[in-house]
């Protein structure tokens, strides 16, 4: 029994005129990649306008009549909230065309307040057999999906250090006086992939090992100085940092001087739970004087935390000297500050670390599936391509292996599938590949011949020991019969019942009312994209017209019908 046509559930408005079909093509992918770390979007509107291109068929046929439409018009509405707002002149974000089919232009990167963007396309088509115009309706939503939430971040492991000398600003301790730059993506140590320029200021004078990222300062003529570092990645934004060096003039000229730092963890790390590690921090205060060894100093610490990175607020002082301090930080904050005082009090500043809070990236790695070409193929002939990127953090990056499925209600994971692709997929390879090819790449080639009216394709990438995968629909809009699903597809506080009807049409008339001619096989595909082998008791549902329990729904579904003589 040979499959003639195939559908999956839609909403359609059925009426005495000819049904018919809008889409709307888009010459950009309608995902767009966020890098909040470069502030990047991949792809770029704003340097390559995304083209929206209404088309319209006659159910049956292969023309596209979107030409002969008499209006059209163009709404946008953000985040799917609100009433949506007609476009009606072009301006700086949007260009409408000035042919027909009216197209609409987007020059500008309008995701970048909004996380998604629906585009809705209204063309009005006059009817030559009943003198009526019939008014069709296609939307196209674009989504912004951000690369994780992983802070690029900068982190010196001494911020500021004091040094000592005498009461002519001679005789300096240097003891302490370096620091180490660690440059964190999320939680993990990028350093090794920056090149660190450190620039000392007039008067300071220094050593830089690039082996170890660590600024050794061994002398300043200046009462203040610093040593700013300065951090380039490609594809990264730039990143300074800056070393603060101060002197303490204090004894008597010609006598040693007393060097105080604190030592303290780099940063601490939270994970997408909220978790610390450490949980705990332990800070410790150091001294050594001329060319003694270095000791443990009892001074007084004050402990504070900031919520935004900016303004921070104390929690704890030390009511005694103590030379270490074992601290809890709050939950939700950016950064810790700790600071040493002098013994005795709270007055004399000799050393400040600030320890950051680092933060794990949320799904920082994403495929994306895509079809280059537009998905629609036209009077059976041509070809499509899929392609599949991965983007780790904005930045498109090669997988190890890709494996590309088609939809098929009939595979299992044990026979034409696998555990990768699920059940409801099978596999394209060498044995079975419905004419594609690059099916263990990451272009697909999809020929005419393998799209029986709608067809989807899974890929299934490996990246980094990891498997990711999306999915793409692909139309044949001139196929000679055309499978429509009619019912209600909205089930309220998972009650009731609906029944869902397939029609035919071919040439634009509605054929096998009765549904005699034809076998009809109804299959389910569950909320994550495999299919529901247990609709129906044993995974399918047959007759033009079957019922759908609210309780066979699972948040979402995907009723697919395969028509078959």
């Amino acid at each position: 029994m040979a499959i003639v046509a195939s559908g999956q559930l839609t909403i359609v408005d059925l009426n005495d005129f000819k049904q018919l079909v809008a889409y709307i093509g888009a010459s950009q992918a309608k995902t767009v990649l966020y890098n909040p770390n470069n502030g990047s979007y991949t792809p770029n509107y704003a340097s390559s306008n995304n083209v929206l291109t209404p088309q319209l068929y006659i159910s049956g046929t292969s023309n596209d009549v979107a030409n002969q439409t008499i209006a059209t018009r163009w709404y946008v509405q953000a985040n799917g909230t609100g009433t949506p707002t007609q476009i009606t002149a072009s301006d700086s974000t949007y260009t409408l065309g000035t042919g027909n089919p009216v197209t609409l232009t987007i020059k500008s990167n309008v995701l970048s307040n909004n996380n998604s963007m629906r585009y809705i396309c209204e063309m009005d088509y006059p009817d030559p057999d009943t003198g009526f115009t019939v008014t069709a309706k296609a939307e196209i939503e674009l989504v912004k999906i951000s690369t994780g939430s992983n802070t690029l971040m900068a982190v010196l492991t001494n911020e500021s250090h004091t040094i000592p000398t005498d009461v002519n600003g001679n005789n300096g301790n240097y003891s302490g006086a370096s620091t180490k730059i660690i440059i964190y993506n999320g939680t993990t140590d990028d350093t090794a992939n920056w090149t660190i320029t450190p620039s000392p200021a007039s008067g300071v004078t220094g050593s830089w090992d690039n082996s170890t990222k660590t600024y050794t300062v061994t002398n300043m003529t200046v009462d203040t100085g610093y040593v700013d570092f300065t951090c380039t990645r490609s594809g990264f934004p730039t990143i300074t940092k800056r070393f603060t060096l101060t002197k303490s003039k204090q004894g008597t000229a010609g006598q040693n001087a007393t060097a105080y730092w604190l030592i303290a963890p780099p940063a601490i790390q939270k994970n997408d739970a909220g978790a610390y590690t450490p949980a705990s921090i332990t800070v410790q205060a150091m001294s050594k004087t001329g060319a003694s060894a270095p000791a443990a100093y009892a001074g007084r610490f004050i402990i504070a935390e900031t919520t935004d990175g900016t303004n921070y607020t104390d929690k704890y002082t030390s009511s005694a000297n103590e030379s270490s301090k074992t601290y809890t930080p709050s939950a939700n904050i950016k950064a810790v500050r700790v600071r040493l005082y002098l013994a005795g009090g709270t007055s004399t500043l000799l050393d400040e670390q600030i320890i950051p809070i680092v933060a794990d990236g949320a799904n920082s790695v994403y495929a994306m599936v895509w079809t280059p070409d537009g998905n629609i193929v036209r009077n059976a002939s041509g070809s499509l391509t899929a392609k599949c990127d991965i983007y780790e953090g904005g930045v498109k990056v090669t997988a190890s292996a890709y494996k590309w499925y088609i939809q098929d209600p009939t595979a299992t994971t044990s026979s034409g599938g696998d555990a990768d692709g699920g059940n409801g997929w099978r596999l394209l390879n060498a044995t079975y590949n419905v004419g594609t090819s690059g099916y263990n790449t990451d272009t697909l080639t999809i020929p005419a011949s393998a799209i029986q009216s709608v067809e989807s394709f899974k890929c299934v990438a490996t990246y980094d020991g990891k498997k990711y995968s999306d999915v793409c629909t692909v139309v044949d809009v001139s196929d000679p019969i055309m499978v429509t699903i009619v019912g209600t597809n909205i089930f309220k506080n998972g009650q009731g019942s609906t029944q869902l009807t397939a029609k035919l049409y071919q040439e634009g008339q509605e054929i096998d009312a009765s549904g005699t001619m034809y076998t009809y096989t109804w299959y389910l595909y569950k909320n994550d994209g495999t299919r529901d082998m247990t609709f129906g008791g044993s995974g399918t549902k047959t007759g033009k017209t079957i019922t759908v329990n609210a309780t066979e729904i699972d948040v979402r579904g995907n009723i697919v019908c395969e028509v078959s003589k």
